[in-house]
C-alpha cells in the first residue's frame, strides 16, 4: 500500500523486537531522508517500535486532503532511551518540530497477557485544531484500572468502561486536572528535554 494515505491508523507494534535482519532496507530508506519514510533518522536496531511510528506518519493523509490520527501503543523505550543526538532523541525532536504529537497516556501496568510493564499511548495528528497546537496533553491513566476476576498470564488488570470514557473525556476537554498535565511542545522547552 504504498501509495495509500490514511485518514487514521492504530497500532500496537512488538515491544523490542530488533530489526537487524532488515537493517540494509531500513538504512537505504532511511538515505532518502524525507523522500521515504525513515528520514528522521533510525533507532537502536534492538528496538523498531519507532520505525512502526515513523512508517505510520509517512502514511497519514496530507492536511490538503483531511489530514490523519494515529495511536500507536509503545512501551516506554521510545520515549526515554537514547542520548541527545541519538536515533531516538533526533526522532522525537522530529515529531515535536512537526508538532504532531497530540498526547501521551501512561496505561497501568499489567495489562498484556505477556508482560507487565507500563505501557503508554502516543496520539499524533497533523491536523491539530488551533487551541492545541504547540502543545502536548499528558494524561496519567495508570491508576484508572479494575482486577481481573482471573489472571491470564501476566494479565491481571483490566481498564473498564468507566475508566475508558473518564480517559476519552481528559482528551476531548484537553485542560489541565488532577491526572492531566499541557507542555508547550516547542523545542528547547520542558517535554522535549523529559522525552
Amino acid at each position: 500500500h504504498s501509495a495509500k494515505r490514511f485518514d487514521y491508523q492504530i497500532a500496537n507494534p512488538p515491544y523490542g523486537k530488533d530489526w537487524k535482519g532488515d537493517k540494509s532496507y531500513v538504512k537505504n530508506e532511511s538515505d532518502l531522508g524525507d523522500g521515504g519514510r525513515f528520514g528522521a533518522g533510525t533507532p537502536r536496531v534492538s528496538d523498531g517500535q519507532l520505525l512502526f511510528l515513523q512508517h505510520m506518519l509517512n502514511r497519514m493523509k496530507k492536511p490538503s486532503e483531511g489530514g490523519g490520527r494515529i495511536s500507536i501503543v509503545m512501551n516506554g523505550s521510545p520515549l526515554f532511551t537514547g542520548d541527545a543526538g541519538s536515533g531516538e532523541s533526533e526522532i522525537r525532536r522530529w515529531i515535536l518540530e512537526n508538532d504532531w504529537l497530540e498526547a501521551l497516556i501512561e496505561l497501568p501496568g499489567q495489562i498484556f497477557y505477556n508482560t507487565g510493564i507500563t505501557t503508554y499511548i502516543w496520539v499524533l495528528t497533523n491536523r491539530k485544531v488551533a487551541e492545541r497546537k504547540g502543545k502536548v496533553l499528558m494524561i496519567k491513566a495508570s491508576d484508572l484500572w479494575v482486577p481481573m476476576r482471573k489472571s491470564l498470564g501476566d494479565k491481571r488488570r483490566e481498564i473498564s468502561e468507566e475508566h475508558l470514557e473518564q480517559i476519552m473525556q481528559m482528551f476531548h476537554d484537553f485542560k489541565e486536572g488532577e491526572n492531566t498535565k499541557i507542555f508547550k511542545s516547542f523545542i528547547g522547552n520542558a517535554i522535549y528535554h523529559s522525552l
